[in-house]
């Protein structure tokens, strides 16, 4: 397992400047959160990732969080017909696209000086991430995020080189990381899809 590497690709709303999200994710400098601050902001995973995630915070008194994030593979343009007929352009393009699929939607109630962890059972799939925090009356810490990748062991015993094809290594990665992303303690077809259900 490794930890999958998450960024900011847009910050919508904060208080917080992307500089500091950064620093957050990639550096793992905790972030003060202002009582009654809504932060909303998309991360984007080097490549879709199949993780666990998990979510540290603290306070100083007892107050409450309520958070929201939401999974999937890419942005999408209006879909015809939600969750059947959708349509993919260019996954990266935040500026006109929608963010659509699952979302684990909790809140949290944080005693004072005590580390509260939030980790779902199951692992998550995504290449997008959309962060929603609204803090309560007191303000709090982020304390970390981790996103662990979780795969059923590979050794790849192939490998692609053929020098006329300009995109053929390139198409042999994704392969072998979808493969990956399929495998665990049994194969799924897609399990960005499987977690639709």
């Amino acid at each position: 397992m490794t930890n999958a590497i998450c960024r900011p690709l847009v910050v919508r709303e904060s208080t917080i400047s992307a500089i500091d999200w950064t620093a957050f994710f990639l550096n793992g400098t905790a972030l003060e959160l202002a009582a009654g601050t809504t932060h909303n902001l998309d991360l984007q995973a080097d490549v879709h990732s199949t993780a666990f995630l998990k979510w540290c915070f603290k306070a100083d008194s007892v107050t409450s969080l309520e958070m929201k994030m939401t999974f999937s593979e890419g942005y999408e343009s209006e879909p015809r017909s939600y969750p059947f007929f959708r349509t993919k352009n260019d996954r990266l393009d935040w500026k006109s696209g929608h963010l659509i699929g699952p979302y684990d939607k909790v809140v949290l109630d944080l005693p004072a000086n005590q580390v509260v962890t939030y980790e779902p059972f199951w692992f998550r799939t995504f290449r997008i991430m959309r962060i929603e925090l609204s803090v309560g009356a007191v303000s709090l810490s982020l304390q970390s995020f981790t996103a662990t990748q979780t795969n059923y062991p590979l050794a790849v015993k192939a490998s692609w080189d053929d020098t006329s094809d300009e995109d053929g290594a390139e198409i042999w990665d994704v392969s072998v990381r979808t493969m990956r992303n399929c495998m665990f303690d049994g194969y799924s077809d897609c399990p960005f899809y499987e977690q639709l259900q």
